[in-house]
């Protein structure tokens, strides 16, 4: 198969049970048919944990680079240090730094344009603290210097961005500003034409305060997140909301719907896995580089009992490279633009807009 994409995976943390889902992973024959998997990491974890699991039939070719890859197998290149400690069940200093090296390394290919896309294994949750970072995306956001940067959660049913992230709970209302709920909105609607192919988004924008939709909104739903919805909708993005949490997931008025934007992540994380966790993956938006990660954890307590599912890592792997094709897409679109067409008589982008909105109030209503 000509074109394979160059699929860049991290090990995530060594002592974890990331080494497993990877070679299971890569073990299926499949995804050598689909794409060219470099795994960035260390030949010598890699060969004690598929001692440790009994996985027989299954190797990795060693490379120094990705141009070196052998299409027809799963790759890797060594980054780490050969007498990297594996302490099988707890996140350590040292994993984590073996965590970090191997991300490092990937994205500098990346960057190069060595690798087309880079999946994340899971990681352990102090990983990042090296780094002076409390999370993936403020590290990347350091990293690329920007702060237009979120987390999208993606499964089929459903796709989620979120207004604030890693922060805690007092300091969610500080960061709900108009400022920041209309700069989440332009960027997800972005990633939702450009990455998703998604030619006119339906953007569901919860409230902050649980009383939303009973007649009750409260100071930040009137004074701040209903502002920023207007004004996202005089720049054309359709935004409808804002909506109560436990309503909008209760009368799955999510189906609706292109995506989602809660105010903060643990409001919604959690509908969003009783929703659908099986097909889910996240997606790193507003970068220059297309980035996902497995929503698995590192699970610590079963490592070494091959009890790992490897669905989890297979959805990142699969949605990094499908938003590769879908801005391969674009940029061609772009090139050849169709002559536009007014389709509505005396009407304009903004009219449609309106027209839609009140089309979907009115499902909702229903």
């Amino acid at each position: 198969m000509e074109n394979r994409l160059n699929v860049g995976i991290t090990h995530g943390d060594v002592n974890g049970i990331s080494y497993e889902l990877i070679i299971k992973l890569l073990a299926e024959n499949r995804i050598c048919e689909l794409c060219v998997p470099i795994l960035y990491g260390s030949p010598k974890v890699a060969a004690y944990y598929r001692k440790v699991l009994n996985i027989e039939n299954f190797s990795l070719n060693t490379i120094r680079e990705p141009g070196e890859a052998n299409g027809k197998r799963s790759n890797i290149i060594n980054c780490v240090d050969d007498n990297v400690k594996v302490d099988l069940g707890k996140e350590t200093p040292e994993s984590d730094q073996a965590t970090m090296v191997a991300l490092k390394y990937a994205l500098d290919q990346l960057d190069r344009d060595e690798i087309d896309v880079l999946t994340l294994a899971p990681q352990g949750p102090n990983a990042f603290f090296t780094e002076e970072a409390g999370s993936l995306v403020e590290y990347l956001g350091k990293r690329y210097n920007t702060t237009d940067i979120m987390s999208i959660l993606v499964s089929e049913k459903i796709k989620m961005g979120f207004v604030t992230e890693q922060v805690k709970l007092r300091d969610v209302p500080h960061q709900v500003t108009q400022k920041n709920i209309f700069k989440k909105l332009t960027l997800l609607d972005d990633t939702l034409r450009q990455d998703f192919t998604i030619l006119k988004p339906k953007i569901a924008v919860l409230g902050l305060n649980p009383q939303v939709n009973c007649g009750q909104n409260g100071d930040e739903e009137v004074n701040v997140i209903i502002p920023a919805i207007e004004r996202a909708r005089e720049e054309g993005i359709m935004a409808i909301g804002p909506f109560s949490a436990e309503r909008f997931f209760s009368e799955r008025m999510y189906e609706k719907f292109d995506a989602v934007l809660a105010m903060y992540y643990d409001q919604g994380v959690v509908a969003f896995k009783s929703v659908d966790e099986e097909s889910a993956a996240c997606y790193i938006a507003g970068l220059p580089v297309i980035c996902s990660m497995s929503l698995t954890d590192p699970h610590y307590d079963i490592v070494g009992q091959n009890l790992g599912d490897e669905q989890g890592l297979r959805n990142a792997l699969y949605l990094a490279m499908d938003v590769c094709v879908h801005r391969e897409q674009n940029i061609e679109l772009q090139k050849n633009p169709l002559p536009h067409y007014d389709i509505a008589t005396n009407s304009n982008e903004s009219d449609l807009n309106v027209e839609q909105i009140e089309g979907v109030r009115a499902e909702l209503e229903d």
